[in-house]
């Protein structure tokens, strides 16, 4: 399964699974409608290139999971 960073309407980073993205969230687009792991709000995020993120957002997105 492959894993993919996000973040949320709020800024929040965080991974999901491909698997459990699509049947977990509703998709408009290019971003989904999804309950972030990190405040456990509801909220739209979009997907977030990997390398347009520094060493210390990896980690902080490593730490929650969707």
């Amino acid at each position: 399964m492959a894993a993919m960073t996000l973040r949320c309407s709020d800024g929040h980073l965080f991974t999901a699974g491909t698997v459990k993205l699509v049947f977990l969230s509703a998709h408009f687009i290019d971003r989904v409608w999804l309950r972030c792991p990190v405040d456990h709000k509801w909220r739209m995020a979009s997907v977030v290139p990997a390398s347009t993120l520094s060493e210390a957002d990896l980690y902080e997105a490593k730490q929650h999971r969707f």
